[in-house]
């Protein structure tokens, strides 16, 4: 009745009054045409495939159609609902992040990227205690990237950008400038970690293949060669490199795996359905990894996707996995952790536990008004063998690397942060415990006394800055 009482007071005096913002006359800018285009085919997907379109629905009529900015109104319209819990989470400020997206494509392909090939970690860290200044850590280079010809490697702190030391004034446009490849060169001063080598390049942008695969190589320890693959991103694109990877390591004779997903946030589901049959024995052919199941309601298709292992025993033929893990592996990285725990397999999981994304997504691609667009909504959600879809808070590993109680002592308050290059036996205290793991053997003198020292030397002279940076803190 209040409402009403107000829209008569308004049209009373309509005619005496000028109009002015208010609850019922908002000051809001008209959108573009494209902007409504765009909208329009958003809420199209969102009417007819979203894994909650029953609440879409039931609050469609509240969405603003006619001013929010195409850009804007994803999240904004589904910041309204309240079903769609595990469609994201909850940042540390108390604002909603969706994993639902909608992006403007550019013209090149991953496979043909041009930059410095820097992969940088999201968190900053203070110099040391009497300045103000940052550093940042690479969390990964690239293979024959600029910056891999240069010789940097992960776990690289970087300490100078121009010959400017990084500050609160600047961190923010400097982490674009490499993130995002936008100088055409850089300058860097750098730190290394394992070493405390100090060192300084010059990068000039160019083109190179942006493979998901960081590190392949055989580790032998204690008798065993152990298979050692870190993998970015299960990007379909690289399935033919992903599997000819793991042939490469069951030639040289590996007869285990260690599975680096540490900074790995998923990609296809079919991707790694394929990466997991080239690890299975044979006697798995034909088992059910995944199912994804989509709402019955949905308009393009409410049939059940089933993800099967096949072609199992033509590479390898595990009956264990280990796994590293963080809070940055998700989704499909998650599916494969528990996809084949679902079919009992044992996989050990070593790390922090993991982000919790047991949904996906239906991506389409589509131009509107002159944008290449990549809209990509939550349409299913992820079971297991089982009928268990139960990891939407994260997985918790089996050693908690965090933890200064788990059974080896090695730990580091600031895992995932990045101490070390990819393979790194010696000084990745997640690679050393795995392959304690796998052996049976303790970790050598050298690598615990070496390793919890300069872990715990590192962390007390950087410590982390109260500032995490995520790729999609931006909406």
């Amino acid at each position: 009745m209040k409402r009403i009482a107000i829209l008569l007071t308004m049209l009373v005096t309509a005619c005496t009054t000028p109009s002015y913002p208010g609850l019922d006359n908002p000051s809001y800018t008209p959108n573009s045409q494209t902007d409504r285009d765009i909208i329009a085919y958003i809420d199209q997907r969102l009417d007819e495939e979203y894994y909650w379109l029953d609440e879409v629905a039931e609050k469609s009529y509240l969405f603003d159609r006619e001013h929010a900015k195409w850009n804007e109104y994803l999240h904004k319209s589904l910041n309204m609902l309240n079903t769609n819990l595990d469609d994201g989470y909850v940042k540390s400020n108390g604002q909603r992040s969706f994993y639902s997206y909608i992006t403007e494509l550019s013209s090149a392909t991953r496979a043909e990227t041009t930059g410095f090939g820097i992969l940088l970690h999201y968190t900053i860290l203070v110099g040391n205690g009497s300045n103000n200044y940052y550093y940042f850590i690479i969390d990964h280079v690239y293979p024959d990237s600029p910056a891999a010809e240069a010789g940097l490697k992960r776990g690289d702190m970087i300490t100078k950008i121009d010959g400017s030391n990084i500050t609160s004034g600047n961190y923010s446009g400097l982490f674009t400038a490499i993130q995002n490849n936008s100088r055409a060169s850089l300058k860097l001063d750098l730190q290394r970690q394992t070493t405390g080598e100090s060192l300084s390049v010059e990068l000039t942008k160019a083109q190179y293949d942006a493979s998901p695969i960081a590190s392949c190589k055989v580790i032998e320890a204690g008798g065993t060669k152990i298979g050692y693959l870190a993998y970015t991103s299960f990007d379909s694109a690289y399935d033919e490199e992903l599997v000819a990877a793991l042939r490469t390591l069951a030639a040289e004779g590996a007869t285990e795996v260690i599975l680096d997903l540490r900074i790995n946030r998923g990609g296809s589901v079919n991707s790694s359905s394929i990466l997991c049959s080239a690890l299975m024995p044979q006697s798995m052919e034909g088992k059910t990894l995944c199912t994804l199941v989509r709402n019955p309601n949905n308009m393009k298709s409410n049939k059940s996707s089933i993800f099967n292992l096949k072609d199992t025993g033509a590479v390898f033929s595990l009956d264990r996995l280990t796994v590293l893990c963080s809070s940055y592996s998700a989704s499909a990285s998650e599916l494969v952790v528990m996809g084949l725990r679902g079919l009992d397999v044992p996989v050990k999981l070593i790390g922090s536990q993991t982000e919790g994304k047991n949904c996906g997504m239906d991506v389409t691609r589509k131009s509107i008004g002159g944008k290449n667009l990549e809209f990509a909504p939550i349409t299913f959600m992820c079971f297991d063998a089982k009928g268990s879809g139960d990891w939407g808070e994260g997985i918790v590993p089996d050693i908690d690397l965090k933890d200064e109680n788990n059974k080896y002592g090695l730990h580091d308050g600031n895992y995932p942060l990045p101490r070390a290059d990819w393979g790194d036996a010696e000084h990745d205290i997640a690679l050393c415990v795995a392959i304690a793991e796998i052996t049976g053997k303790p970790i050598t003198a050298t690598r615990s006394v070496e390793a919890a020292e300069t872990y715990a030397t590192l962390a007390l002279e950087n410590p982390i800055l109260g500032i995490r940076l995520y790729a999609d803190e931006t909406e």
